[in-house]
């Protein structure tokens, strides 16, 4: 895709990921206007070659239990919750300080294997209409939250009360990066997610943990010709903007926009310089206001980053998941087509201010 390789594009391209949009008269309808997908696929599979997993049901609720050499641990999840989030897990893998030995001795068992077919088959079936992002990497306080903990508050809290077993359970997550990176490396997938902003913690924590290992890594892999991109789908980047701008990363990703979020395409584009891809998730609640003002919405919103060469517009998050009934159905309908057809008017190369 020209814009990721910093080459002059034909277009704005809008590009949502595969699994928002439905399969039918509107996907055939919009693919017509010259929509594509970004579909992610991964490019390896792992295994815990000395742990013993058992899985239980009850009703909608899945237990798995996990037994290793120093303890058992266990995971619980509510199933079957409907389109969209099929699941909630209901409790993690630490619960207690006693916990932490287990969890920690599976990390080190990880056992990475490739599976680059995945890959070749994704970009074969998919041809040219649209690109297949690879797996990556993520800094391991990022990694963190899940599955070890079922909410932010259990994870926060063991920071404070567990400071010694925490910091030994990110060390052991960093250890098992470093056995995945040769995979990343030698994956044929240019484009690779890379971590992401996730909200559920703020610029000192950003700058002690996630920072740091985002200047290690980018360098090599980039070194490596990857393109990496963070899921940025935070809508409170305003008061992280200039940290992320010192990450290195190529693609900032599922970047919501005002009302949504609080940084705006040109203010983001101010802090991250003129070589970043910003890559937006277009906030569907703008389909509610009618095609007039979503049309008006997406000019502006491409007049904010003229001339639009490092520029995608895409939807990360809900897409048409929303949608629950006819009138809902309707809306989303008709605030795609206005969408696609101001792009296609308003996003052609050189945009105007």
């Amino acid at each position: 895709m020209a814009i990721l390789h910093g080459e002059t594009p034909d277009k704005v391209p809008f590009l949502p990921y595969d699994n928002l949009i439905p399969r039918g008269k509107l996907e055939r309808d919009l693919r017509n206007k010259e929509m594509g997908f970004c579909v992610r696929c991964g490019t390896y599979w792992s295994e815990q070659p000395n742990v013993k997993v058992e899985t239980s049901m009850k009703g909608n609720i899945v237990t798995t239990t996990y037994k290793t050499p120093v303890g058992e641990i266990s995971t619980s999840a509510k199933t079957h919750l409907g389109r969209g989030v099929d699941s909630q897990q209901l409790h993690g893998m630490i619960r207690t300080e006693e916990d932490y030995d287990a969890v920690i001795y599976m990390i080190d068992d990880t056992v990475f294997h490739s599976k680059y077919e995945e890959y070749f088959n994704a970009v074969r079936d998919l041809g040219c209409d649209g690109i297949v992002r690879g797996s990556g990497l993520e800094p391991p306080y990022y990694e963190s939250i899940w599955p070890y903990w079922p909410d932010i508050a259990g994870w926060v809290v063991a920071q404070y009360k567990h400071k010694h077993e925490f910091h030994k359970l990110l060390k052991a997550l960093e250890r098992r990066t470093e056995k995945l990176l040769p995979i990343i490396i030698d994956s044929p997938a240019e484009f690779i997610s890379f971590g992401g902003v996730s909200g559920h913690y703020g610029p000192y924590q950003y700058e002690k943990y996630d920072l740091p290992f985002y200047q290690k890594y980018i360098p090599i892999l980039k070194a490596k010709g990857k393109i990496c991109s963070a899921h940025a789908h935070s809508s409170d980047l305003k008061f992280l903007k200039h940290l992320i701008g010192q990450t290195g990363l190529d693609v900032i990703e599922a970047f919501t926009p005002p009302p949504i979020g609080n940084l705006s395409v040109s203010e983001a584009r101010e802090a991250w310089g003129e070589d970043v891809v910003i890559w937006v998730n277009f906030p569907e609640t703008i389909f509610w206001s009618g095609p007039e003002e979503t049309r008006e919405y997406v000019c502006k919103l491409l007049r904010s980053d003229a001339p639009g060469d490092r520029l995608v517009i895409g939807m990360t998050e809900m897409g048409t998941l929303g949608i629950k009934d006819e009138r809902s159905e309707d809306v989303f309908t008709l605030g795609m087509h206005a969408l696609v057809d101001a792009i296609n008017t308003y996003g052609r190369y050189p945009i105007k201010p």
